[in-house]
């Protein structure tokens, strides 16, 4: 991968993060029916941020939309009495995150940037902006749209009275493109700052050699205190450590240094070219004159910190980064390479050769290999995980366009986004929940607060997007107040379409008859209106989280809404499981599912009147289930007494799963059962994955919730 590769992965990455901040900003505003100050500069920033790094790529479309809502948020923060419409601020920034959202998947798709046409969105901020200005000045950062003296530019002198700090910036090492990443954080405190300096002076030429040596100095003349540039320089990728410093703001002083004569500014960088104006702005008033520069000393130097500063309190220790970006192929190889060591370990530490020797020593530095190696396995899983908020958080902004185009009020509320799971599962949620709330807002709720209050409800609907953990995996309720799900009509449908007969259905669980709009095509026909729409691609969803190992259940009662669960693996790497016996057969059975193990006794076993199994436990009776049975091994023991009764729960019911006997537990890598498998028999009842054990054997994952 070469340097422009690298630095465009850097682009979208910081884009898609700052789109996905820009929405949740703004989803809070509307909640409020306003922005806060705080919300305000940090929209503003963001949006000088969007506008310098596209301008940097070339892709105009991306930095003159940038530029415009950025001009609209510098008005809005220099006059706090004025009176913005939120409601339509709102829009026209939702609308420019959609569209950045776009030009950012166009070019990640490898399509030509600026391709999208924002004309329409342009007028209607320009329109916007000169109504809430009412014919005040634009921001004084250019008499033109991307004047390269000024937006590139760093004055080689300094013309300002603020007060100016010394910022030196070090980088991680090998992070490359050093004075790429120098430059961003000139370029984020570019709206923040007066006048900026920089050393090495040109950041736009090849200097990542000197900086990755002895770092970039910045010296920041600006009103802003020096918590605030700590939290603008934080913002930075691939900072190892930083210390700002006040500088001696009187000249005459012994200690203070003007800069360089032979600092040439970045201007002198061959810019981008320049956009069309949006609009045209008002005339500015003239400036006021630049305050001569005083006569360069020799040596040249740059303006350094007095030494009373540099030993006084109000000095910024240096602060070293604790977190750093890293590219997810990196953590999949890891993981994989973390699950062959786990496999090797078993091949050492199981090898039949050893089974009868006595070798103390060698237990003992097995032992410590295992010790460490689940240390190991448990930091690696760590560092893929993520909290849901992030996916949880992108669900405001879709509900919040559901309520606008179907009119309905909506509330969604949010809880447990804390709740972590590993990366690749977090990217495959995002579409099911979608799809989900779509159909919540869109068909579980009334058709108007009229009608919710004849059912005695509120006029505003609530959508409950709730995340937590249980055991190894994590539990995600999406619950509405709706109209809840007809079973009648479900069950009509599903003996019409020849799924179930008649005298089936009529003593199905409630449950089990709305899983039938799980299933393929079950509720394309238009027709069949009292489904509410709910089955119209839920095989989709089903298939998507079956495909992260998980599973989806509804639950409704007519009148009161629809609750869909979706239970899911935390991590689909590695888990830890009891090896079992079932004649010559070996399974694994996750050791979370398991509650207890025991010998049964005659009197525990009990069979019903329709011949039904049931074990006795404590006053209460579970079904049994013989996996001998289940996977057809006839060598197996089938005399209860003699074998082993393992007691499984899962969402508060019981299963007893009856085998020969337990082998002992161990970690084991979870894979999918292979594909060509799949293909011809489909997926396999009682059965999440397959493993691969030290001896070399593969033993099937039982998954006992498929029993319960």
């Amino acid at each position: 991968m070469n340097a422009n590769d690298s630095f465009l992965e850097m682009f979208i990455y910081e884009n898609v993060q700052l789109t996905d901040r820009l929405d949740e900003l703004l989803m809070e505003g509307e909640r409020n029916a306003a922005l806060s100050r705080e919300a305000i500069d940090e929209i503003f920033r963001i949006m000088h941020t969007i506008k310098g790094s596209a301008a940097m790529m070339g892709y105009t479309s991306m930095a003159t939309l940038g530029h415009a809502v950025e001009d609209m948020f510098y008005f809005i923060r220099e006059h706090e009495d004025c009176q913005p419409d939120w409601k339509a601020i709102m829009d026209l920034c939702l609308r420019s995150t959609d569209s950045f959202r776009a030009e950012v998947s166009v070019i990640q798709g490898g399509g030509e940037a600026n391709a999208g046409d924002d004309s329409g969105l342009l007028n209607d901020i320009q329109a916007y902006s000169v109504v809430l200005s009412g014919g005040a000045e634009r921001p004084p950062e250019s008499e033109e749209e991307f004047d390269a003296a000024t937006f590139y530019g760093i004055p080689a002198s300094s013309s300002s009275s603020r007060p100016g700090f010394l910022i030196t910036v070090r980088f991680e090492e090998d992070c490359k493109m050093e004075n790429i990443r120098a430059f961003q954080i000139v370029n984020g405190l570019q709206g923040l700052a007066d006048e900026i300096i920089s050393n090495p002076p040109d950041l736009l030429e090849d200097c990542s050699d000197q900086i990755a040596k002895d770092g970039v100095e910045l010296i920041v003349y600006t009103a802003l205190s020096m918590d605030e540039i700590k939290s603008a320089v934080n913002e930075a990728m691939f900072v190892d450590s930083y210390s700002i410093a006040p500088l001696e703001a009187d000249p005459s002083d012994a200690a203070y240094m003007p800069p360089a004569a032979d600092s040439a500014p970045i201007e002198s960088a061959p810019p981008p070219v320049a956009p069309e104006p949006v609009y045209t702005p008002p005339p500015a008033a003239p400036a006021a004159p630049p305050r001569a520069a005083p006569a360069p000393a020799a040596p040249p130097s740059p303006p350094r910190a007095t030494p009373a500063a540099q030993s006084g309190a109000d000095m910024a220790p240096e602060i070293k980064q604790n977190y750093i970006s890293v590219n997810v192929t990196k953590l999949d190889k890891l993981m994989d390479l973390m699950g062959e060591l786990v496999i090797s370990v078993a091949m050492v530490t199981r090898s039949p050769d050893l089974n009868g020797l006595p070798l103390p020593n060698f237990e003992k530095a097995a032992n410590q290999l295992a010790k460490n190696t689940d240390e190991l396995q448990e930091i690696i899983t760590s560092v893929r995980m993520l909290p849901v908020s992030s996916t949880f958080h992108k669900m405001h902004r879709i509900v919040r366009d559901l309520s606008h185009k179907t009119g309905k009020q909506v509330e969604l509320q949010i809880a447990g986004e804390e709740t972590e799971v590993d990366k690749t599962i977090i990217e495959n949620l995002t579409d099911p929940l979608m799809h989900i709330l779509r159909n919540s807002v869109d068909h579980g709720l009334e058709d108007n607060a009229e009608a919710r209050i004849a059912a005695g409800k509120k006029p505003m609907g609530t959508i409950k997007l709730e995340a937590r953990n249980a055991g190894s995996d994590v539990i995600i309720n999406i619950s509405d107040d709706g109209k809840g799900l007809n079973r009648d009509a479900i069950a009509a449908k599903a003996v019409r379409q020849g799924l179930v007969m008649q005298s089936q259905v009529e003593t199905m669980p409630d449950k089990e008859v709305y899983q039938f709009i799980m299933l393929p095509g079950f509720s394309t026909n238009e027709q069949v209106t009292e489904l509410s729409g709910r089955g119209v691609g839920m095989d989709v969803v089903n298939k998507n989280i079956e495909n992260i190992s998980g599973t989806v259940i509804l639950d409704s009662e007519p009148g009161k809404g629809l609750t869909v669960t979706i239970k899911i693996p935390s991590s689909l790497a590695i888990l830890a499981g009891m090896e079992v016996a079932v004649g010559n057969a070996r399974y694994i059975i996750p050791t979370l599912s398991i509650k207890e193990s025991q010998k049964p006794q005659p009197e525990q076993i009990i069979t019903d009147p329709d011949g039904n199994e049931m074990f006795l436990l404590r006053g209460e009776v579970f079904p049994i289930t013989r996996l001998h049975s289940v996977f057809s091994v006839y060598d197996a023991v089938t005399d209860f007494t003699e074998g082993i009764m393992l007691t499984c729960e899962d969402e508060g019911r019981t299963v007893c799963l009856f085998v020969d006997e337990l082998i002992g537990e161990q970690q084991v890598v979870q894979k999918p059962i292979p594909q060509f498998i799949t293909q011809r028999i489909g997926a396999i009842q009682g059965v999440s994955g397959c493993t691969i054990l030290g001896n070399g054997a593969i033993n099937l994952i039982i998954n006992p919730k498929d029993f319960l």
